[in-house]
């Protein structure tokens, strides 16, 4: 099931706090994108880098980018599947990405 233009609403704003908390943090503080691919993944908004930069509008190529910080530099997400034609990655959370995670949804 969709969901609703309310529920769509609620999300977003759960998103935006969930960045904006996350940007507190030193590992966050100079990547936003970084931050709003994290928090898409803890919200569940997005489990894959394509649908993410479809959701969002940007470039695949740079939340390409961006899984490399989350999951190679920052151990907090893991690639659990990808699709080498289109390069399309399927993503989850780490332990320490679902700490990080359940404490920012609590916090934010």
């Amino acid at each position: 099931m969709r969901p609703d233009r309310a529920d769509k609403e609620d999300l977003a704003e759960d998103w935006t706090r969930v960045v904006a908390w996350l940007q507190r943090d030193p590992r966050f503080r100079d990547n936003a994108l970084a931050a709003g691919l994290f928090a898409a993944l803890a919200l569940e908004i997005s489990a894959d880098s394509r649908g993410f930069s479809n959701d969002f509008g940007l470039s695949h190529a740079l939340v390409l980018r961006e899984v490399v910080v989350l999951d190679d530099e920052l151990g907090l997400i893991a690639v659990t599947r990808e699709d080498p034609r289109t390069q399309r990655r399927f993503l989850g959370l780490t332990p320490a990405g679902q700490t990080l995670a359940a404490t920012a949804r609590a916090e934010a």
